[in-house]
């Protein structure tokens, strides 16, 4: 089975964008249970982007990130049977495309792969771009330092802006242990950039 994932680019709109929208992630899924593809084919729609930007905050590049969403579709639609709760597939889904990451980052960990981490451009005026550009190479070398935890979390908060009762849910954590993450990130990340500045 082929799932057309995506990277940077945006869905077509459905002809039947508006009625899609109405209807619930659970009865769509009981509609995938009785054999119906169409029906997966709107969840998938429906949450792609946000699977795909999970993937990316485990810290792959774009190719990758989007294997392993393909990878964690696929797996969903063969055990469809085991979500217990349908209206929250997305979240279901995106521990399934969790999962995935880790098992390839520890892969790639034993192959001593190097991993690229993810932060988002803002393009505009020239000069401004250039500096933040300096600053998302700076970030991104530090966030490639911290523990992939402590990453991961960090950039659910301030990379997606999830909610600590969000981010624990995906993370299969405590409320208490993802702020604790974000913080030690947030220290972690000050106490490099300033050591940065300090040395030009």
């Amino acid at each position: 089975m082929r799932i057309e994932t995506i990277t940077d680019q945006t869905w077509p709109a459905s002809e039947n964008a508006c009625s899609e929208t109405e209807i619930s992630d659970a009865a769509l899924v009981a509609r995938v249970r009785t054999g119906d593809r169409a029906a997966f084919e709107i969840l998938v729609r429906r949450h792609q982007a946000f699977l795909f930007r999970r993937a990316r905050w485990m810290g792959l590049d774009a190719d990758t990130a989007a294997d392993m969403v393909q990878d964690a579709l696929v797996k969903a639609y063969e055990s469809l049977a085991s979500c217990r709760e349908p209206n929250h597939f997305g979240f279901w889904v995106g521990q399934i495309v969790r999962n995935r990451c880790l098992d390839f980052l520890k892969s790639a960990a034993r192959r001593s792969l190097p991993l690229p981490v993810y932060l988002a451009a803002n393009h505009g005026n020239p000069e401004l771009e250039e500096r933040r550009s300096r600053l998302r190479s700076q970030l991104n070398r530090a966030l490639a330092m911290l523990p992939e935890e402590q990453r991961e979390a960090f950039l659910m908060k301030h990379g997606e802006g999830l909610s600590y009762d969000e981010m624990a849910e995906l993370a299969c954590a405590s409320v208490s242990a993802m702020k604790m993450r974000v913080h030690r990130a947030t220290e972690a990340l000050r106490d490099h950039l300033a050591a940065v500045r300090s040395t030009l």
